[in-house]
């Protein structure tokens, strides 16, 4: 767990966040982890809040950008559509966020969005595909909250 190597080696200790992005991007993501795409050709929201890797405590946050980029449906409705071939692949039915330990240091944190620019600080831990409008069961989900945080650890096994 980064947890508790950087807290030891450096004194900065780590939390949990997650991260929305659309269902193409994840193929990419889960190889080659998250990266800092700010300025570059893979950036595909702005940079309101500066360079860095999106993230925040509220799963309600990340599901924003969740959405396929020229899927104009919002991105909690049900739809039985495969007229492209591939169900899966439709994200008018299919949604992905990470959950991500991240470390502190660096962490700007404004409001519900928080940035980490380093990316050797982001580490995806879970990962949730939500189909249709399952992911009004995961509105709540709050990683600054002490119960999320126990349920995290426990999954994790910190504390064996």
């Amino acid at each position: 767990c980064i947890r508790d190597s950087i807290n030891a080696e450096y004194g900065h200790g780590s939390t949990f966040a997650f991260h929305g992005s659309s269902i193409e991007n994840w193929h990419s993501i889960l190889r080659r982890g998250l990266l800092n795409a700010s300025g570059t050709n893979l950036q595909v929201n702005g940079k309101a809040h500066g360079d860095g890797i999106y993230l925040s405590p509220r799963a309600e946050t990340s599901f924003g950008y969740c959405k396929f980029r020229s899927d104009p449906q919002p991105v909690t409705q049900k739809s039985n559509d495969t007229s492209n071939g591939n169900r899966f692949l439709s994200s008018s039915n299919v949604l992905c966020i990470a959950l991500c330990e991240v470390v502190k240091k660096d962490l700007r944190k404004n409001g519900d969005i928080w940035v980490q620019p380093v990316e050797d600080s982001v580490v995806t831990r879970f990962f949730f595909v939500y189909s249709g409008s399952i992911v009004y069961d995961a509105h709540g989900c709050y990683t600054e909250s002490p119960e999320f945080i126990q349920e995290v650890e426990r999954a994790m096994n910190v504390h064996l």
